[in-house]
């Protein structure tokens, strides 16, 4: 027997974007929600995330709007003492688990389908019995723009030999212990995470080599801070970063320049990055990372033997025996070149609108579906900025970024939004400086009067690297 639902919104997946867009969307009106997602539970990709993943920026601007994850409190241990806290992944899930537990079923506006597929027109079928049901909606909300590869699930692109132990991060607290030598695969983030988890407790850098493809810059974390405290690094920076941009006469140019201002870092000072997928490191990070001093750049490996691996141009040795750890995965599954609008009649598709932050640019596409009615306003403050694989990527990003912001500001109900939502914390800050601060306030004078210096130039630097 096929049964037939109605809903205003039909929305495929349940991760941290969706969960984002619907919680404002709960908060914005009336609407009705039909939720299907082809996990058990809410969440997305954080309920197969390694076990010691952990935020990559502040958890004060992570999550949905109505509800803060984390208790705002700074670190004063690891690798990012100082600074303020990064959830973990059974943080993260739990916080998803209990925002669908306590607020979106009791809402009774939200249905929630997991482990189902929508596999058209409003047509889903059970993972499990194979029922079968209809939808019936008037908008379709499409998170698939903002899939993600993660190392549990995704497909290798090497070969392993037979007897030869190569595994996701996820193993790597079970098995590190009964190897002498660990050879980690991924120059990223995730790789970055479990090196930085062996050398946290205690496995030592002579014993690891690390397969870095491509070097990759990173952002410094000091530049990310939700905290009036760290006013110089996040606004003074973001001036002198602004101020960079309008100046520079090239994209190589503005990378070295981003690292003079302490915005950028990279691991190695004699390598000159190729990759930038926008990964957050703090200092301290960065020089533990640094004591590995087997690192080899070679590009992909193709091939791993049990004493040795087989790039396109070599074959280099390691221990027999290497744990090997499978952290390749890319971020990037969609084209960093795709233009699709995120309104389209009957459909949104939801993606980037600001750089790197998906749950804030859903939470603020689900605010301007509910109160931005004019197609052309719409499409002004939407210009998608996906994940980016280089410097070039990022320049392109950034143009559309800066155009969307010019198009917020210019809507009094979407800044009014804006300065109020945990998930854009800066803005918040901004309005707790005493305008008699001359200092900052001045500080803040200079972002205003670089900003659209930096977008004029942006547009040069991109056309010149198309």
């Amino acid at each position: 027997m096929r049964m037939t639902l109605t809903c205003d919104y039909l929305v495929v997946g349940s991760g941290a974007s969706v969960m984002a867009f619907v919680d404002t969307i709960l908060q914005e009106t009336d609407a009705s929600v039909v939720m299907v997602d082809r996990r058990a539970a809410p969440g997305g990709h954080w309920n197969d995330a390694y076990p010691f993943v952990r935020l990559h920026q502040p958890a004060a601007a992570y999550g949905v709007a109505s509800k803060q994850l984390g208790r705002d409190r700074i670190e004063d241990s690891g690798l990012n003492a100082g600074m303020y806290e990064l959830s973990s992944g059974v943080e993260i899930t739990s916080y998803y688990h209990e925002l669908m537990r306590d607020v979106f079923l009791p809402s009774g506006r939200v249905t929630y389908l997991p482990l189902c597929d929508h596999v058209g027109d409003g047509q889903i079928v059970s993972i499990l019995s194979r029922e079968q049901r209809a939808v019936e909606h008037s908008t379709l909300v499409d998170a698939t723009f903002l899939t993600t590869s993660i190392p549990s699930t995704h497909e290798r692109k090497f070969e392993v030999a037979d007897g030869v132990t190569c595994i996701p991060p996820n193993q790597l607290p079970h098995r590190a212990s009964h190897h002498d030598h660990i050879t980690v695969l991924g120059g990223g983030k995730t790789g970055a995470d479990a090196l930085t988890w062996l050398l946290s407790n205690g496995f030592p850098a002579e014993s690891i080599s690390w397969v870095v493809p491509r070097d990759s810059w990173f952002w410094n974390r000091r530049s990310f801070q939700p905290g009036l405290e760290f006013f110089d690094p996040v606004f003074g920076g973001l001036a002198e970063q602004y101020e960079a941009i309008a100046a520079a006469e090239s994209a190589d140019e503005l990378c070295l320049e981003m690292e003079r201002i302490g915005r950028w870092v990279r691991l190695d000072p004699m390598v000159r990055p190729t990759m930038f997928h926008a990964a957050i490191l703090s200092e301290h990070e960065v020089v533990a990372l640094r004591t590995v001093n087997d690192v080899i750049r070679h590009g992909r490996v193709r091939r791993i033997e049990s004493d040795a691996m087989v790039f396109d141009d070599t074959t280099v040795h390691v221990p027999a025996g290497s744990l090997f750890v499978d952290c390749t995965a890319s971020a990037i599954e969609t084209n960093v070149n795709d233009q699709t609008p995120v309104f389209a009649p009957g459909r949104i598709n939801l993606q980037m609108i600001r750089q790197f932050q998906p749950c804030f640019s859903s939470a603020l596409i689900a605010f301007i579906e509910a109160n931005v009615t004019d197609d052309a306003e719409r499409a002004g403050m939407t210009r998608s900025t996906p994940m980016t694989d280089t410097v070039d990527d990022w320049l392109r990003g950034a143009v559309d970024g800066l155009m969307n912001q010019a198009g917020w500001r210019a809507s009094a109900p979407v800044s009014e939004w804006i300065e109020d939502c945990r998930l854009d914390a800066f803005s918040g800050l901004i309005a707790q400086i005493p305008r008699d601060d001359s200092e900052k306030m001045a500080v803040l004078g200079r972002i205003v009067a670089a900003a659209p210096r930096a977008l004029g130039n942006l547009v040069q630097l991109t056309a010149s690297s198309v």
